[in-house]
């Protein structure tokens, strides 16, 4: 049998818009093992066929090897919630390109497994950070996928999580179609710091970065706690954003004495589901049993 587990994953990061993403120590597990007949488990009926995307990950790492799709059994074992912006998608994605390739004896590198999972995908900012750990920045050249590992001190996270999903289609249709040059300057000056603080530690200066012009503004509207809670963070300086396109928040620090207080808070005036994290420096990885 193979196990594939998987990192949740924070994509955007606030003011990388489709460009950064972070995984999580928050983990799918994913079982494979050959079986007469088709079947999955542990997901609901209509993921139960081949449209699943651990399945068309599967499947399309085997087209990319040149070797027939084997029939087997699939066991799913996560608890990470869908359509709320922690990378589910790419948690199922990169799990059947990393079985595909494990089942014929490890022919792929992970450059190659993130080449497929992006063109599944559509775009590398969830599924790269879900293959190599860490944070990860990201862009699409010529066809080509750009991908550099950014080393991050021991930020802790608290993710919290509405009890509704947001879809990111519709995530997507509120965003502007163009933005104010003076926007796109600043923006540019807080993402080459955000990531610089992500590496060097530097919290006194993180949670100025936070402040988006190209997506919070407009999907913040979509989830009903995001001005709450933006403004509680901003007031006890404490970086946080929208974790891909909702509905989760993440908030992060190197100070988990802020983030106890952003817990008691949601606690007392919120009452959502929250989760405490931090950034993983694995990827996916593989277990045989």
């Amino acid at each position: 049998m193979i196990c594939v587990k998987v990192p949740a994953t924070s994509a955007n990061c606030c003011v990388g818009f489709d460009t950064l993403g972070m995984a999580l120590d928050w983990f799918a597990t994913f079982y494979f093992e050959p079986n007469p007949e088709f079947v999955i488990e542990g997901c609901p009926d209509e993921f139960k066929n081949e449209d699943n995307l651990v399945i068309v990950g599967f499947k399309k790492t085997c087209d990319y090897m040149k070797v027939d799709m084997p029939t087997l059994k699939l066991k799913i074992d996560t608890d990470i919630p869908s359509s709320r912006g922690l990378g589910s998608s790419s948690t199922c994605i990169v799990a059947g390109i990393m079985a595909a390739d494990a089942w014929f004896h490890g022919q792929l590198n992970k450059m190659e497994m993130l080449k497929i999972a992006t063109e599944i995908e559509g775009h590398p900012d969830n599924v790269a950070p879900a293959i190599f750990g860490q944070a990860c920045t990201s862009f699409m050249d010529d066809g080509d996928v750009r991908m550099m590992m950014i080393p991050c001190q021991n930020f802790k996270g608290l993710a919290m999580i509405p009890d509704y999903p947001i879809q990111t289609s519709e995530a997507r249709k509120v965003l502007p179609q163009t933005i104010d040059y003076k926007d796109a300057v600043k923006q540019v000056g807080y993402a080459l710091s955000f990531v610089q603080c992500l590496s060097s530690g530097n919290e006194l200066i993180f949670p100025k970065t936070c402040h988006d012009f190209l997506h919070e503004p407009y999907r913040g509207k979509l989830i009903k706690e995001y001005a709450e809670i933006h403004d509680y963070c901003k007031s006890i300086d404490l970086a946080m954003w929208i974790s891909g396109s909702g509905s989760t928040m993440l908030a992060m620090s190197l100070d988990e004495k802020k983030l106890d207080m952003l817990q008691e808070w949601i606690v007392k005036y919120c009452g959502m589901s929250y989760k405490k994290v931090s950034i993983s420096t694995k990827g996916a990885y593989i277990e045989y049993e």
